[in-house]
């Protein structure tokens, strides 16, 4: 069913342009080129075959980007495009290791904004209001190990244990349900009060999202924290219809003496063709997920452990977990180091998958 929002559309559009109306003429625009590379090497093993790869880490993938600003009479104008450079992606590796896999060069932002008083304004690719609200984390190891378990293992597949065969890949699943990710949306945020900020965006096929963040220090505390809403509406993927609501939040919590806590929930709800289907598979019309994180920080080091399950996402009564370490070491600003293990193990009715082991160490260097 189709759906428009005129009146949402007229709304933005005046408020932007109120926010120019007082503009004087601008100057040069500041312009800067950054970036990064992270590259790791892996051991992974599904319990019929293991395999050493070397791979560009899709925790947070090889990039480069270009940004540039001008600030007049009070607004600030600006331009993001963001290029992700990838071989060999950890989330597409698979047993046994053939090769060095394909390179993807994929935009990742593109997109104009106005920044004023009563917020910014952006218009072109980029985060949907709910992208990363199931990601907040302050342990320091993102690099190797966060909610978003599938940017290492996503394509390795679980083995049956008595005919050796595949049966179904990690990312069919798990999945930590955060935002629509990066999209062509008109997008607006909220300027921040008292630590709290919000936004929303609108994006192709009358899909749009909501989300709220927080942030604070308290006797060197920090705390952070964000919720994500999604209706994808008429959207597709692959020309598929997408066809689910969704709520994702997460929480961190890091002490001054470096203690820290993340933890990560959410939940998607089918609907349309896709909830009949299930419902007629006999499977759940829902699927939740669970994340938790302690670690600690000292000095330029972070250590953690972790344990995520996702619930019912491919088949009912599915228990998709894994467990893990890392450690994230930073010895000189724009370095990072990081080592990390981790298991992935599928509980399925009627029955029984071999385990899938990885082992990981790689750098990221930004520029």
């Amino acid at each position: 069913m189709k759906r428009g929002y005129p009146m949402a559309s007229w709304i933005v559009a005046a408020m932007l342009a109120a926010s120019l109306a007082a503009a004087g003429p601008a100057h040069a625009f500041e312009a800067s080129l950054s970036g990064q590379v992270n590259q790791l090497v892996m051991w992974a093993s599904d319990g019929e075959n293991d395999d050493f790869f070397i791979a560009d880490n899709d925790n947070s993938s090889t990039r480069f980007r270009f940004k540039a600003k001008e600030d007049f009479d009070g607004i600030t104008a600006g331009i993001r495009f963001e290029m992700e450079a990838e071989r060999n992606s950890s989330s597409k590796l698979t047993l046994p290791n053939t090769g060095d896999g394909n390179f993807n060069f994929n935009d990742r932002y593109l997109e104009a904004y106005f920044q004023a008083r009563i917020g910014k304004f952006s218009i072109g690719k980029g985060d949907g209001a709910a992208n990363g609200t199931s990601e907040t984390d302050l342990s320091g190891t993102s690099v190797i190990m966060y909610s978003g378990v599938n940017d290492t293992a996503g394509d390795f597949s679980f083995v049956d244990s008595t005919t050796r065969t595949k049966v179904t890949k990690v990312d069919a699943t798990r999945d930590n349900f955060d935002g629509l990710s990066r999209n062509e949306r008109l997008r607006y945020d909220t300027p921040q009060f008292g630590g709290f900020s919000l936004a929303g965006s609108f994006t192709n096929g009358d899909a749009w999202e909501l989300g709220g963040t927080y942030a604070a220090e308290f006797a060197g505390h920090k705390i952070a924290a964000s919720v994500g809403y999604v209706d994808t509406s008429d959207r597709e993927s692959g020309g598929t219809p997408m066809d689910y609501t969704q709520i994702g939040a997460s929480a961190s919590w890091l002490a001054p003496f470096g203690l820290n806590l993340t933890a990560a929930w959410g939940q998607q709800d089918f609907q349309g063709a896709k909830k009949a289907a299930r419902q007629a598979a006999g499977n759940t019309t829902d699927a939740t997920n669970y994340y938790v994180k302690l670690g600690y920080k000292f000095d330029i080091h972070a250590i953690a452990v972790e344990y995520g399950q996702t619930n019912d996402l491919e088949l009912r009564d599915d228990e998709s977990s894994n467990y893990g370490l890392a450690y994230v070491v930073k010895p000189w600003k724009g370095i990072e180091l990081y080592a990390a293990g981790r298991v992935y193990n599928l509980d399925r009715t009627g029955a029984d998958l071999e385990d899938i082991r990885q082992v990981m160490a790689g750098t990221r260097i930004k520029f």
